[in-house]
């Protein structure tokens, strides 16, 4: 009884020692199929592990060997023309390939020199915004400049004594009460830029003004007698001169507007519904054209023309 079972066991173990050559030469054709190698029994046999002895013994192995070897026996050949076409094909995408990161770096280039050359207009631009605003503000600055130099040229004013002074006909400086009387009696009134234009002018230069005023006055045409007054002290009317006539307000306007925009002083103007005239300097700001003609006189204009 134990002969017997020892002779089970050692067929059981040829067998199951038998089925794993079997599973190994089957593992072996499948990875020479995979990588399209030749198969037969030299190869089959490195790749099994496995004698050609044993594989030869096998008839079931063998018969599939040789089956298999005259299938894969050569590699897939490759026609001629068709390698030829395809070294062609690759030549092209890889030229493609290279032309296609040419234009991108060049494309990069042009992309950094558009956004750099797009900065220096917009630096240009803001620039020259900056330029025309120092521009007019350096006008200003000028005007003022000439206005304070022409008032410390004055000679003071006499500090208030006992005595009254006594006005002399054609100077310069205060404001005579002749003068006060007749703009009272015109009903106009004595406003800081009239008052210091009369003060830069003679009297006998004012009075005459106010005569040729009262003159124009008696045919009613017109508007503001002090605007015109101003004007007449400006430019030395006399009575009974066609250039006391006023002029047209669009041509006055026109012409002021031409003056002051030459200069950079105003950069706009607009009309309002009820007719009124406005101006905006160069600050932006918007000003009413009576109330700021009254600083930049078209008499001062034209003469720094």
């Amino acid at each position: 009884m134990t002969v017997e079972r020892n002779i089970d066991g050692l067929r059981g173990n040829a067998q199951r020692k038998r089925q794993e050559a079997f599973e190994k030469v089957e593992k072996g054709i499948q990875k020479l199929i995979r990588e399209q190698k030749v198969i037969n029994f030299n190869t089959v046999a490195k790749a099994s592990g496995l004698s050609k002895a044993w594989l030869y013994k096998e008839p079931e192995i063998k018969a599939r060997i040789e089956h298999l070897r005259q299938t894969y026996s050569k590699p897939e050949q490759v026609p001629p023309k068709q390698k030829v076409q395809d070294a062609s094909k690759d030549a092209i995408i890889k030229t493609q390939k290279e032309r296609i990161k040419k234009l991108e770096a060049e494309n990069r280039g042009l992309r950094d020199q558009h956004e750099a050359i797009y900065g220096r207009i917009l630096q240009a631009s803001e620039i020259e915004h900056r330029l025309e605003r120092l521009e007019a503000e350096n006008t200003l600055l000028k005007k003022e400049l000439e206005e304070c130099l022409s008032r410390s040229t004055k000679p003071l004013a006499l500090e208030k004594s006992s005595f009254t002074a006594i006005p002399i006909k054609g100077s310069k400086g205060e404001i005579s009460s002749i003068i006060r009387d007749e703009l009272t009696a015109l009903g106009i009134k004595l406003t800081s830029p009239l008052a210091s234009k009369i003060r830069d002018s003679t009297e006998e230069i004012v009075l005459t003004a106010i005569e040729a005023l009262k003159e124009q006055l008696q045919h009613g045409i017109v508007r503001r007698p002090g605007g015109w007054l101003s004007s007449a002290i400006d430019d030395a009317w006399q009575p009974n001169q066609p250039q006391g006539v006023e002029s047209h307000p669009a041509d006055l306007f026109s012409e002021w507007y031409g003056l002051a925009r030459e200069f950079g002083i105003v950069i706009g103007s607009r009309k309002e519904d009820d007719g009124s005239i406005w101006v905006q300097d160069n600050t932006g700001q918007w000003f009413q054209f009576e109330q700021f003609s009254s600083k930049w006189t078209l008499q001062y204009l034209r003469s720094k023309k």
